[in-house]
């Protein structure tokens, strides 16, 4: 392996180059070998003080004590660091990161300074290109424009370089420009016949040029040759029409292999690099994998902590065989990769002074929920137990495990309390539906009853006997909410329909259907938030009909009601507002009952709740 000396003396080499940008691939490889001589140096260091501390130790202890390995904190971790951010431990290390950084500097500013020239010769083709436009659209004197077409082309030729992403765009249309021109303004047949069989000679032999340079050996040289010809091509004016198609086809598809071909190649570049990141980031993940490994379950034991070990130090010795990686990842992906194992070993020395104090939390964390949960298994507070438990159970879940002596005896008794709180819960679910079953077919008896019935033409004796029904579906049971939908239109349209053949009064109709909505609201799974939504609709409309009241009233007093037709008008109105409040005192009435069954609805609620605490 070189020496530092060595890896300097090269890069004083590469950095003397007239194109430095071309050593730039080869100072990569430089520094990564120079940064790896700097790493094992400090391996080596920090190895050879471990060992002695580990001698020291071991001449002081009793001649009885086995020292079976070395401590975790012996083990060894990556120091790998780019140069440019390391510490600088001698003056190889100085010189070569001054010989990197005058390299970077270097290759900086020829970019720079190309990309500017690139960007101005651009903009000044442009104006050429913008110029030569104006030419063949605008210029009649044949003489003046041959002349200045001729300026354009010799300014145009000693324009520099132009960025790469332009050049082969900008150079297609100047020709398609040019071609123009001598299509439009060369009238002189002559000299246009000699120059177009001139061009087309000259075009052939370019196109044999390009040929050639697919046999060639160097890409770097086919990239220069290539764009060498497509200069030459696009100096070169127009061709005789009826070869110009099958030339220029010719050109262009020996031009497209070359560069298919130096594509393959920067192709094959990128995908050999590509193909090292994949394998490196597959170690990270390996790495990550075994740390998140350790920290979801510790190894309990010396010889699982070994194997470990030997898993991640295989990962490295694996590391060191790969190649470069993309450049703009290959530091991200060490810098992972070293986090990893240190972040492993890191765990592995914390390992043997934590465990005893983890489990021991861990264990008292658990009696406490094992407490709760036995205090909660005898309640019938059935859903409030449930979210409960579950919630305990979730932090048993998160507590962590308690060590292989005492987690499954913790862990039984923990599920024993949860067990029988379900069971019971389950049990008692079960009696629930089948008696919630008995009230659906007794509901739907009583409305099978109602359709069934036949007035006796005794109003009265008619009228007691549909509020029985009334009474005997009130008092009849609650029944599951997807049921209770159903039974109860059911039981409205029977109801309605008895009370439809007994010819009732407006007044009366209303008064019975409301008390029959009434009925209905109380009786229903969710009667209370009903009869709460049914008051606040009720104590609206009261609201709606007294502003029309006042609304009425105020219009009263604008109209003057001395004719007849006023009076009459008056009349009118003041019914309308008699009408109003009649309605009014009439909604007053089902608000207060409405109020009455809601107060009556929530006493049940609250004996309801304190029935189940005493069970508890």
């Amino acid at each position: 392996m070189a020496t530092k000396s060595e890896l300097i003396a090269r890069m004083e080499e590469l950095l003397q180059q007239p194109e430095v940008e071309q050593a730039a691939e080869a100072v990569d490889a430089l520094k990564e070998t120079y940064e790896g001589l700097v790493a094992a140096e400090k391996a080596e260091a920090e190895a050879r003080a471990a060992e002695e501390a580990h001698q020291a130790e071991a001449a002081v202890e009793e001649p009885a004590t086995e020292q079976v390995g070395p401590p975790p904190a012996a083990e060894p971790k990556v120091p790998h660091q780019p140069i440019e951010s390391a510490p600088l431990a001698d003056e190889d290390d100085k010189k070569f990161k001054q010989l990197l950084d005058a390299f970077n500097t270097k290759v900086n500013d020829i970019r720079r300074k190309r990309q500017k020239e690139e960007n101005d010769n651009l903009e000044a083709k442009h104006r050429l290109m913008a110029e030569l436009r104006e030419l063949i659209a605008n210029e009649e004197n044949i003489g003046n424009a041959f002349h200045r077409f001729n300026e354009i082309g010799e300014l145009w030729r000693n324009i520099g370089a132009i960025p790469q992403q332009s050049y082969r765009e900008l150079q297609h249309e100047y020709s398609q420009l040019r071609e123009e021109f001598f299509y439009h303004i060369r009238i002189y047949k002559e000299l246009r016949d000699h120059d177009l069989r001139k061009n087309t000679a000259l075009k052939q032999a370019l196109i044999a040029d390009m040929e050639a340079v697919q046999r060639v050996d160097s890409v770097r040289e086919a990239e220069q040759l290539v764009k060498e010809y497509q200069d030459k091509w696009h100096q070169v004016g127009p061709v005789v029409r009826e070869e110009r198609e099958a030339i220029s086809e010719a050109f262009w598809n020996a031009t497209r292999q070359v560069y298919d071909r130096i594509n393959e190649h920067y192709k094959a570049r990128r995908a050999e690099h590509e193909a090292n990141l994949a394998s490196k980031q597959a170690l990270v993940e390996k790495a990550l994998e075994l740390v998140k490994q350790v920290e979801q379950a510790e190894p309990a034991g010396t010889n699982e902590w070994k194997a470990l070990t030997d898993q991640v130090l295989e990962l490295q010795n694996a590391w060191k065989s790969i190649g470069f990686a993309t450049k703009k990842d290959n530091e991200r992906v060490w810098r992972e990769f070293r986090d990893a194992c240190n972040a492993f070993f890191e765990k592995k020395n914390a390992h043997y002074t934590s465990l005893k104090d983890r489990f021991k939390a861990i264990r008292e964390k658990k009696e406490a929920l094992i407490a709760a949960a036995e205090e909660l298994k005898g309640s019938t507070a059935w859903r409030q137990t449930a979210d409960k438990l579950k919630a305990l159970q979730q932090q048993w879940k998160e507590a962590g495990h308690a060590g292989q002596r005492d987690e499954h005896k913790l862990w039984t008794r923990f599920r024993a309390a949860c067990d029988a709180f379900f069971q019971a819960r389950s049990a008692s679910f079960e009696q629930q539906d089948a008696e919630q079953a008995q009230h659906v077919q007794a509901k739907e008896a009583l409305i099978k009853e109602i359709d069934a019935f036949t007035l006796t033409g005794d109003r009265h004796a008619d009228m007691e006997a549909l509020k029985a029904f009334s009474t005997r579906w009130l008092n009849g049971g609650r029944v599951s909410p997807k049921q209770y939908d159903r039974l109860s239109a059911q039981y409205r349209a029977a109801l309605d329909k008895q009370y439809g053949q007994l010819r009732l009064n407006d007044g009366e109709r209303r008064k019975l259907s409301f008390q029959s909505r009434l009925q209905d609201l109380a009786s229903a799974p969710d009667g209370k938030e009903r009869i709460e939504r049914e008051c606040r609709l009720v104590k609206r409309k009261i609201e709606e009909v007294e502003a029309e009241i006042r609304q009425s009233e105020e219009n009263m007093g604008k109209f003057s009601f001395k004719s007849a037709a006023g009076e009459a008008m008056k009349k009118e109105m003041e019914k309308s507002i008699h009408r109003m409040r009649q309605e009014i005192e009439r909604l007053q009435a089902q608000y207060k009952q409405l109020r009455t069954e809601l107060r009556a609805s929530a006493t049940a609620v609250e004996t309801s709740t304190a029935a189940d605490e005493q069970g508890k």
